[in-house]
């Protein structure tokens, strides 16, 4: 066979192997490369330093098989960006590392409002996620509500001269009208009472105003430390207490707490591996707590509070997403207003802080699935699972409880904040009292290009209750 044939046959043979080549992810050939420049384009809000930040990768390294993934990651946890887009290419005796990233608008009055059977709101957020281009962040809120209402003000910086120290100030005004259910038995009146239709004995009305400095390191960006000094004064914004069911207005009752100071050292530990991509989390994130007061830290009261939990999220289909959580919260000699509570939107088939307790055990598990898109608006649906175990593991006896107009007795805390207590109310942990649980269906929808909180709809049953209630919430 001539040379010249042979030339002609393997000829085609020549071109499917340099399309291949031409055709195959240059990644592969990359990795192991040193990476000898990092560009940042088509920036326009957000300073070049910031990004890089950021984005943590530098001139110098090796490009890995995850860089890129890692980087592009980091990008889009930031919130800060409505697109990103990383990529290499070849650049002297090695890599160049490309990062675009199309800046999301900084900041939105963003209306907010909630709507469920016992707590309704209305309010507003102003929020800048990028002030000076960089990165640093301001929230300015307001809502009135029938359980919380209150302003808050909160400036945070996420990289003190760019290293991994952060700090933030937070100062906010409470007015909180904060109830009491029994949940079980029969009422003064004679009616009986169920999880699904309990008796609201009292509601105790709080102003209060507060300041909280925090400063905190974030260990490898993922991992955070951080130390704050909560201070905070309670007093009434009504006399007393008022029973709204049965007693005439302005009836006086047993205080469930007398006012005060509290002055909080908090301190708590982070391992946060989350990462969202638009309305799909994944990755998991465990942190620890621990608040303590005293008179150390300008406190009239002495208590602790501790807690640990951990959420997982994990993505399937490319959008959908299973996410689920636990963990644990216990207390002692807890002031009213800082107890744990269940009910809402943390135990959606029952009102909002229906159950109350010094200890509480918590599970979540949901299933979030898109439905359909218009533009950048993304419908999606999620079934869900709550469990809240709360119970207070001590309360006070005595023998001669004290009594009210309202038909309850209570007994009496010997604490300074002279905690008062239901005499009907059980201690200690009871399979059929402290667990309670729902399940149910809900609907999302997010926008892509401004950071706007979700405008979500929950419909949940309470198991034991056997009833369902309803929680709309638009904005935060």
């Amino acid at each position: 066979m001539s040379t010249r044939r042979l030339a002609g046959r393997c000829a085609p043979l020549a071109v499917l192997v340099a399309l291949t080549l031409a055709l195959t992810p240059r990644p592969a050939f990359a990795v192991g490369e040193k990476i000898t420049d990092v560009r940042v384009l088509d920036n326009q809000r957000t300073e070049e330093s910031t990004v890089r930040s950021i984005a943590g990768v530098s001139i110098g390294e090796t490009l890995s098989e995850d860089t890129l993934d890692v980087v592009r990651e980091r990008l889009n946890t930031a919130g800060l960006f409505a697109d990103v887009n990383v990529w290499w290419e070849p650049y002297g005796s090695g890599v160049r590392i490309n990062i675009s990233v199309t800046d999301k608008f900084p900041w939105a009055p963003v209306p907010t409002g909630s709507w469920s059977a016992n707590n309704k709101a209305i309010g507003l957020i102003f929020v800048h996620g990028n002030l000076f281009g960089r990165g640093k962040q301001l929230l300015l809120g307001a809502r009135l509500a029938t359980i919380d209402s209150g302003v808050v003000v909160a400036y945070r910086d996420p990289s003190l001269f760019g290293t991994w120290l952060y700090w933030q100030l937070q100062g906010l005004v409470q007015r909180q009208v904060i109830p009491e259910y029994q949940s079980y038995g029969m009422a003064p009146n004679g009616d009986a009472v169920t999880l699904a239709q309990p008796f609201e004995f009292r509601e105790t009305r709080l102003l209060s105003y507060g300041v909280e400095p925090a400063l905190g390191i974030a260990w490898f960006r993922r991992v955070k430390t951080q130390i704050a000094w909560h201070l905070e004064k309670f007093g009434y914004f009504d006399q007393g207490s008022d029973d709204p069911n049965t007693n005439p207005p302005n009836v006086q009752l047993t205080q469930a707490t007398a006012p005060g100071t509290i002055g909080v050292g908090r301190a708590s530990l982070t391992f946060d591996f989350r990462a969202r991509e638009f309305a799909v989390m994944t990755g998991g994130a465990l942190g620890a707590s621990l608040d303590y007061a005293g008179r150390g830290f300008g406190s009239d009261f002495t208590y602790w509070r501790a807690g640990v939990g951990w959420e997982q999220g994990i993505k399937f289909f490319k959008s959908h997403n299973f996410i689920y959580g636990a963990g644990t919260t216990v207390g002692y000699n807890l002031p009213f207003w800082a107890e744990n509570y269940a009910g809402g939107t943390n135990l959606r088939g029952y009102l909002a802080q229906q159950f109350r307790g010094d200890t509480q055990v918590w599970g979540k598990a949901e299933y979030h699935f898109p439905l359909f898109s218009i533009g950048s608006l993304d419908f999606r649906a999620l079934a869900f699972y709550d469990m809240q175990a709360i119970w207070f593991r001590t309360l006070p006896t005595s023998a001669a409880p004290l009594m009210d107009p309202s038909g309850y007795s209570y007994n009496q805390r010997d604490t300074s904040d002279q905690r008062t207590f239901p005499t009907t109310l059980q201690q200690g942990f009871s399979f059929g009292q402290s667990i309670h649980d729902d399940v149910g269906l809900g609907l999302r929808f997010f926008l892509r290009s401004v950071a706007v909180p979700l405008v979500g709809f929950d419909a949940g049953y309470g198991i034991e209750a056997r009833n369902w209630q309803f929680i709309l919430v638009v904005g935060a």
